[in-house]
């Protein structure tokens, strides 16, 4: 499953299917302090677009960011744990249903952390060059097939982890 990033932050972008249909909204208003971020997830229902509210986060200046997800209310401090080491940094482990992801930092790979091999999403943010065109596509998530009912969850933790690398 490819969702391809309508703008150049993604807290602040479209996710898009392969044929167009907004998926994912991710909106941050401009703020000095207190700036949130909210994510949407676009549902069409009969030819109508409806538009539910999952998850935020309200990111601080010199604390942990907050995030509300799944009816709670955590540091990201504490959902998203520092593990090991990586090009940009200590990568982040967190735990959904009962298995742990690592998103390697830097490289836009998301794993499963048992099986370091198993490719759970994978981040092109230059998209990838079509065989005859002379531009690359626009930038785009891969879910891999298998982890498709994760992807709210990793939706979520996409939007914190370029945040994250972003303001690093």
């Amino acid at each position: 499953m490819r969702l391809y990033i309508s703008g150049k932050k993604a807290w602040n972008s479209r996710f898009c299917a392969e044929n167009g249909d907004v998926i994912y909204e991710t909106r941050s208003p401009r703020k000095i302090f207190g700036r949130t971020t909210t994510i949407s997830r676009i549902d069409d229902w009969d030819g109508r677009e409806l538009s539910s509210h999952f998850a935020q986060f309200a990111w601080k200046t010199f604390r942990s960011a907050r995030l509300r997800f799944r009816n709670k209310e955590v540091r990201t401090r504490s959902f998203f744990k520092k593990k090991g080491w990586g090009m940009r940094g200590r990568d982040r482990v967190f735990e959904i249903d009962g298995y742990q992801f690592r998103w390697k930092l830097g490289s836009g790979e998301l794993r499963l952390n048992s099986h370091p091999h198993m490719l759970v999403a994978r981040y092109y943010p230059k998209g990838q060059p079509e065989f005859f065109a002379t531009r690359p596509s626009k930038p785009f998530l891969e879910i891999m097939s298998e982890w498709k009912n994760f992807a709210d969850d990793i939706i979520v933790s996409f939007v914190y982890i370029e945040k994250l690398v972003e303001d690093e």
